[in-house]
């Protein structure tokens, strides 16, 4: 019976890494910040993975998961625009309680939510600021920590490969 669970337990971080790796394929631009991509690894392939054994692929709050992965990523592009500005300010609030909710139903420890929610609000003020270029939102990371999206680049492949790889599957107690 528990190795029937650790087959679910598998199955459902692969369709987690699945998914996020869709995401950010999906995404225009550079990858994440580098918080972002390792709070995406951890606590948010957790979140999604029980979800995903919980609720099950075809529900309403996988795809719900998933779409917060992708308001997310969408949040940390630099908005065109005034009104491209206001629509960020506004989406914000609720971004971050799906965010506070997918990290408690993980049993994200609240240390380590607090420190991505803070860095998240900084890059956040820094996009938000009309007096910031598009090219300073980022500033903290530096430019080789920037993966562009293309396949040959070898850090991409890294990212990709941890995914996809086993080191990121644990077991989840039910």
């Amino acid at each position: 019976m528990s190795s029937n669970l650790n087959q679910v337990a598998k199955e459902d971080f692969q369709a987690a890494s699945t998914a996020i790796r869709r995401v950010i394929a999906e995404a225009d631009g550079p990858l994440p910040p580098r918080f972002v991509v390792e709070f995406l690894l951890q606590e948010w392939r957790r979140h999604l993975a029980l979800t995903h054994h919980r609720a099950g692929p075809g529900s309403a709050e996988w795809k719900e998961a998933q779409q917060v992965t992708r308001q997310l990523l969408t949040s940390l592009q630099p908005p065109a625009g005034a009104a491209a500005r206001a629509r960020l300010t506004q989406s914000l609030p609720r971004l971050v309680a799906d965010l506070k909710t997918g990290m408690a139903l993980a049993h994200t420890a609240p240390e380590t939510r607090d420190a991505f929610l803070h860095e998240l609000r900084e890059l956040h003020i820094r996009l938000l600021d009309p007096n910031s270029p598009p090219g300073d939102a980022r500033a903290p990371d530096h430019l080789s920590d920037t993966i562009a999206m293309d396949t040959r680049d070898p850090r991409l492949r890294a990212l990709l490969d941890k995914l996809d790889g086993a080191d990121g599957v644990e077991h989840i107690e039910m």
